[in-house]
C-alpha cells in the first residue's frame, strides 16, 4: 500500500508541473506503465490524463507555462485555402473558364491584457477586392500581400479601439456583401460599443492619399440593435451614414467608372459628384424550426448628395445551417441586388457582381455543403445586368473547395 501511495504522489506531481516540465506524451506511457503493473486502475489513470489536459489548458490561457516563450502561448493563428474552377460569360461574350486559388493566413497575439496586435497575409495582388490566384503564365511563382495588420484595445468589456489596416466587417457591421465585397480591409481608425442589445460603431478611414491636395476620406457612424434568444432567434437592426470627403472630382484608385465621371483636358476620369450615404438595414435567423436554421436579411441605401439614379437595395433568404463546420451540413441562400448608378462608390461593392460595378441588377445563388469537418463545398451562381438594359446579362459560375485550419 505504501508503494502504491508513492506512485500516486509522484504521478500527482507530474500532473501538477506537466505544463513546465514535461510534454504529454511522456505522462502518457508513464500512466499506461503503472496500469500494466496494476498500481492505478485504468479508471484512475483516465482521470489523471484530463486533469493534465485541463491544467496545460489553463497554464496557456494564462501565459504562465515557463519553457514557452509567452508570445506562443498568447497568440492565434487562423487560416485558409480555396480551390475554384469559375465559368463567366460577360457582356454578352465569349464564354471563359479560369482554375483560380486563394490562399489566407492570420494571427493575432496579446501584448498585454486587453491590447492585442493581429496581421493577416493573403494570396492575390493589388485589387482590393479580390485575393484569388490564376493558374496561368508557365508555373511563375505567385505574391502574398498585407492583407490586415492592426492594433486592438478593449478599454472595457463595452468599448473597444482599433487602428491600422482592417477586416472591415470586424469594425462595422455588414448585413450583406452588397455594398461592401468581403475582401476588403479598410484603413484608419474605429471604435466600437456596445452596452446590452445596443451598439455603436464609428470610424475615420483614409480612401487615398494625394500630394499637394486633399485626401479623400470616410467619415462612418453606425449605430444599431442585436437580439439574441439562446437556441430561438437572432437578428440585427442599424442604420450606418457615410460621409465621404474629397470625393468629388477625385480620380479613386480601382474605379469601376460606372459612377458618373467627366474628363479633363488630358482625358482623366473624375467623379464628378459628392458621396454622403444613408443605409438602413437588418438580419433575422430563427432556428430549429423546419430547418436548424432559416434566415432573411435586406438592406437598402441612399446617396442624398445626389440628385437621380440615388439609390439601391438588396433582399435574400437562407435555409440550412447557419454556418457550415462539419460534414453533411448545408445551406442554400438566394439574393437579389439593385444598384442605381450614383448610389454608392464603385470602389467598393462585390466584385464579382456585374465586376463590382454600380447601376446594375440581378440575382445571386449559393450552395454550401460540408464535405468533411472544416473542407465545403460551394457553388456560386451570378446572372447580374445593367439596369440600362443594353447589354446582356453576365453571367458566373464558381465552384469552390475550401479547407479551413
Amino acid at each position: 500500500m505504501k508503494k502504491r501511495t508513492i506512485w500516486l504522489s509522484v504521478v500527482l506531481m507530474l500532473v501538477g508541473i506537466l505544463p513546465s516540465g514535461i510534454v504529454a506524451g511522456e505522462l502518457d506511457l508513464l500512466v499506461n506503465e503503472l496500469v500494466e503493473k496494476g498500481v492505478i486502475s485504468p479508471g484512475r489513470a483516465q482521470e489523471i490524463l484530463i486533469l493534465s489536459e485541463e491544467e496545460m489548458r489553463t497554464q496557456l490561457a494564462k501565459a504562465e507555462v515557463s519553457t514557452l516563450p509567452k508570445w506562443i502561448q498568447t497568440f492565434n493563428l487562423k487560416g485558409d485555402f480555396r480551390l475554384r474552377d469559375q465559368w463567366e460569360q460577360r457582356e454578352g461574350g465569349d464564354a471563359r473558364n479560369r482554375a483560380r486559388y486563394r490562399f489566407r493566413l492570420g494571427g493575432e497575439a496579446e501584448v498585454v491584457s486587453g491590447l492585442n496586435v493581429g496581421f493577416g497575409l493573403a494570396s492575390g495582388g493589388a485589387d482590393p477586392r479580390s485575393t484569388n490566384q490564376t493558374f496561368e503564365n508557365s508555373f511563375e511563382t505567385k505574391t502574398i500581400m498585407l492583407d490586415y495588420a492592426y492594433a486592438r484595445y478593449s478599454a472595457a468589456n463595452w468599448l473597444t479601439f482599433t487602428g491600422g489596416k482592417i477586416g472591415a466587417g470586424s469594425v462595422f457591421w455588414m448585413p450583406s456583401d452588397y455594398l461592401w465585397d468581403t475582401d476588403i480591409t479598410v484603413e484608419g481608425l474605429a471604435a466600437g460599443l456596445k452596452m446590452k442589445n445596443l451598439f455603436l460603431n464609428a470610424g475615420y478611414y483614409f480612401v487615398d492619399e494625394i500630394k499637394d491636395d486633399k485626401d479623400p476620406a470616410m467619415i462612418l457612424i453606425q449605430p444599431g440593435i442585436n437580439m439574441v434568444k439562446e437556441g430561438a432567434f437572432s437578428s440585427n437592426l442599424g442604420m450606418t451614414y457615410y460621409q465621404f470627403g474629397h470625393v468629388k472630382d477625385a480620380t479613386l484608385d480601382h474605379a469601376k467608372w460606372s459612377n458618373t465621371y467627366y474628363k479633363d483636358a488630358s482625358n482623366v476620369k473624375h467623379l464628378s459628384g459628392d458621396y454622403r450615404v444613408v443605409s438602413m438595414g437588418g438580419d433575422l435567423q430563427v432556428y430549429n424550426v423546419i430547418l436548424p436554421a432559416i434566415g432573411m436579411f435586406c438592406e437598402y441605401n441612399r446617396n442624398i448628395a445626389a440628385d437621380s439614379l440615388q439609390s439601391g437595395f438588396t433582399v435574400g433568404f437562407f435555409g440550412g445551417y447557419d454556418k457550415i463546420k462539419n460534414k453533411n451540413q448545408w445551406q442554400i441562400k438566394y439574393s437579389y441586388r439593385n444598384i442605381e448608378k450614383d448610389s454608392w462608390l464603385d470602389i467598393f461593392p462585390d466584385s464579382d457582381a456585374y465586376g463590382g460595378m454600380t447601376g446594375i441588377g440581378g440575382s445571386e445563388i449559393v450552395f454550401q455543403y460540408g464535405l468533411m469537418k472544416n473542407v465545403i463545398l460551394g457553388v456560386d451562381y451570378y446572372r447580374i445586368g445593367n439596369l440600362a438594359g443594353t447589354r446582356i446579362p453576365e453571367q458566373i459560375v464558381q465552384v469552390d473547395f475550401q479547407f479551413k485550419f
